[in-house]
């Protein structure tokens, strides 16, 4: 599997490196297919606080997910947007077992 961490108007910590890289890793337990993953994170200054902004991609074979998360801190925005991702890959495999089931 292909990862790509960017990150936009800031630069990473290791420890959220660390902390990107077990998530991803996990993902893998609920899809085997994942072909790339590449994950966004955006410091976004408005007017009144600074919001962190998570974006997600992730391509399996035949579709790509997205998921954007907005939170106040990029922990939360990550674990918030990496749910979402792991609901995702569930569905996607649970479809695929009752295709491969009804075919059979």
């Amino acid at each position: 599997m292909r990862r790509n961490v960017q990150a936009i108007n800031f630069s990473i910590k290791t420890t959220l490196k660390d902390y990107i890289s077990k998530r991803i890793d996990k993902y893998q337990h609920f899809y085997s297919k994942i072909l790339s993953t590449d994950f966004y994170m955006k410091l976004e200054n408005s007017s009144h606080k600074k919001r962190k902004q998570v974006e997600i991609k992730i391509q399996v074979p035949g579709d790509t997910f997205v998921v954007k998360k907005e939170s106040s801190s990029f922990e939360e925005a990550i674990d918030m947007a990496s749910n979402a991702v792991e609901r995702l890959l569930i569905r996607r495999k649970e479809k695929q077992l009752r295709s491969f089931q009804n075919g059979v």
